[in-house]
């Protein structure tokens, strides 16, 4: 019975399978797919934000759920199709592009506080994350036609949603509210980080696969980052600053962004 489930499986994926040549950054491809992602999400969270009565948390768990079907797609394409079987901890779904499904889902369940804290996280975390992969989307450009789309369309989602939080004045701009935000953001950090942690030996022992070391958040103790910026800091004053550094400045981008963008909540 397990068997025949895996089989169907892996030929409902191989009906995704189309293959492409990987587009190069910053090619026609790259730039197109980037301008159709933004114009679909500020048009589509404009379009929400006006609309009267509009339930932005019942919006947005729907986007959480529609992100964990994509996520499912993802995975399974990766492990079977890509993979051959064998799992690449660096697509672990703990990125900081993946919270924002995780977040989205517990937004109706959340009490009041935690919401609001889930929403200002949302608001300026994930649109730092969604526009910087748009505008380097080297980890998405695929020689799979499905996973290329898939990426462009995900960070899309993810910049409608920060969009309809920072429209709609849904999240918490005041010292306090930012300084939540960026407690979930430190604790999500030492989650990431132990989930590198883990994977490290794994990965070592795991051989045919892309890569040799996990991710999460980019923010693994024992390797130079990927991410030209970070990467040059921790070639230069080591591992733990570039990290520090890198983290710092996420947040405080993500908090201009929520005082510049948000909109007065009435």
């Amino acid at each position: 019975m397990i068997f025949v489930m895996k089989e169907m499986i892996i030929s409902l994926l191989n009906m995704t399978a189309w293959r492409m040549d990987a587009p190069e950054l910053f090619g026609s491809f790259h730039i197109t797919a980037s301008l159709a992602a933004v114009a679909a999400a500020v048009l589509l969270a404009v379009v929400v934000s006006k609309r009267k009565n509009s339930d932005t948390v019942r919006v947005l768990a729907v986007i959480g759920w529609a992100l964990l079907l994509l996520e499912i797609w993802k995975q399974l394409f990766l492990f079977f199709i890509v993979n051959n079987g064998a799992y690449d901890w660096w697509y672990f779904p703990f990125q900081l592009c993946s919270v924002p499904m995780y977040l989205c889902i517990l937004l109706p369940s959340a009490g009041k506080r935690t919401r609001r804290t889930y929403l200002t996280f949302l608001g300026g975390y994930t649109f730092v994350s969604a526009v910087a992969t748009l505008i380097f989307p080297e980890d998405i450009l695929r020689s799979y036609t499905a996973l290329t789309v898939h990426g462009f369309v995900w960070h899309g989602l993810l910049l409608f949603i920060s969009l309809t939080v920072l429209l709609t004045g849904s999240a918490d701009i005041s010292a306090r509210g930012l300084m939540r935000a960026f407690g979930l953001f430190a604790i999500l950090c030492i989650i990431a980080i132990l989930i590198n942690l883990f994977a490290e030996p794994i990965m070592q022992t795991t051989s045919g696969l892309p890569h040799s070391w996990a991710a999460m958040f980019y923010l693994n103790p024992y390797h130079i980052s990927p991410q030209p910026l970070v990467g040059s800091i921790q070639k230069t004053a080591g591992i733990p600053a570039g990290l520090a550094v890198y983290a710092l400045s996420i947040s405080v981008i993500s908090s201009v962004t929520c005082r510049l963008l948000s909109r007065k909540s009435d």
